[in-house]
C-alpha cells in the first residue's frame, strides 16, 4: 500500500510547486521534539491481556522514547511539505512491542514574517510495527495543526495537535470474536524545536 502511495505524494508535491520554489527565502526545516500519543496505554493493557490469555507472564513495561523527527522543506509561498518518523513506542517485559509512526505531509504555513506562524499539515501516516501479539498495521490520514513563535529567529519553537486515523491490529484473545484494532496516536500532542 505504502508503494502505492509514495509515487502519488510526489506527484503532489510537483504540482504543489509554483516557480517560486527557487526563491532564496526557500529553506529545509529540522523538527525534533516530544510527542505524546493517547493510546499507547491502551496498547500496553491489551498485552497484559494477550499475554495472560496465552498463559504467560503480565508484567509489561512502557519503555517508549517520545522523541519525533519532523524534517520539512517550507516554501517562500507558504507551501510545506514533509515527512516524520516517531515516537518509538516500545513494550518490554513478559511479551514485546515495538512500534514507529511515519508520515508524509503537505500543509500551509500562514504569516511567515511574524513572530507567530500558525499551520496546519496533512497526509498519510503507517505504523511499522513487530511483536508478540501484532498481527498487521493499515495506513490512514493525517492531519496537524499547530503555531511556531519566534518564527523570525533562526531557532523556532512549536506546538502542534494532530489526529493519526492509521491503525495496528492485535490477536484476537479467546473470548473476542476478532482482532482488536488500535489507533495509537489518534490524538498527538508534539512540542518542538524548529532548526
Amino acid at each position: 500500500m505504502i508503494k502505492r502511495i509514495c509515487p502519488l505524494f510526489c506527484i503532489i508535491i510537483l504540482l504543489a510547486i509554483p516557480a517560486t520554489a527557487a526563491a532564496d527565502n526557500d529553506a529545509w526545516r529540522f523538527v525534533l521534539g516530544y510527542s505524546y500519543l493517547n493510546n499507547v496505554k491502551e496498547i500496553k493493557d491489551s498485552y497484559k491481556y494477550l499475554s495472560k490469555d496465552a498463559e504467560g507472564g503480565r508484567d509489561i513495561f512502557n519503555a517508549s522514547i517520545n522523541l519525533s523527527f519532523q524534517p520539512y522543506y517550507q516554501f517562500q509561498n507558504g507551501f510545506r511539505a514533509g515527512a516524520g518518523v516517531g515516537p518509538l513506542v516500545l513494550l518490554l517485559g513478559d511479551a514485546y512491542h515495538v512500534q514507529v509512526p511515519v508520515n508524509l505531509t503537505l500543509g500551509y504555513s500562514f504569516f511567515q514574517k511574524s513572530d507567530y506562524c500558525p499551520y496546519f499539515r496533512c497526509g498519510i501516516s503507517y505504523h511499522m510495527a513487530s511483536g508478540d501479539f501484532y498481527a498487521d498495521s493499515s495506513p490512514g490520514f493525517y492531519g496537524g495543526i499547530g503555531v511556531e513563535i519566534f518564527n523570525t529567529k533562526p531557532t523556532h519553537l512549536g506546538f502542534e495537535a494532530a489526529y493519526d486515523a492509521s491503525e495496528i491490529k492485535l490477536d484476537r484473545a479467546s473470548n473476542q470474536p476478532d482482532h482488536e484494532k488500535i489507533k495509537t496516536g489518534e490524538v498527538t500532542l508534539f512540542i518542538y524545536a524548529d532548526f
